[in-house]
């Protein structure tokens, strides 16, 4: 994906272009405040696609921890029943 960046004032000023350029020309738009990235802007089916992999990658290390524990899949809801309980 290519990208560009672009300063707060800039952004304000072509905020139209920017959005046609992060649609339409699969554009990352880096937003910057004094030099330094404060924002992106992305394709919303890219923002998807990214909140998907990470949601992904956090059931992958959630069941990596449910294996190191010795925890199969069945007993997930005993042990999380468990859990609330000591917490009450």
């Amino acid at each position: 994906m290519k990208g560009q960046i672009v300063s707060t004032v800039e952004g304000k000023k072509n905020f139209g272009r920017l959005i046609d350029d992060a649609t339409k020309s699969r554009e990352e738009i880096v937003i910057t405040r004094r030099g330094k990235p404060v924002a992106v802007i992305v394709a919303y089916d890219a923002y998807v696609r990214s909140r998907r992999k990470n949601a992904w990658q956090a059931i992958m290390k959630a069941r990596e921890a449910f294996r190191k524990a010795g925890i199969r899949g069945e007993g997930v809801p005993e042990e999380a029943r468990k859990e609330l309980e000591a917490r009450s």
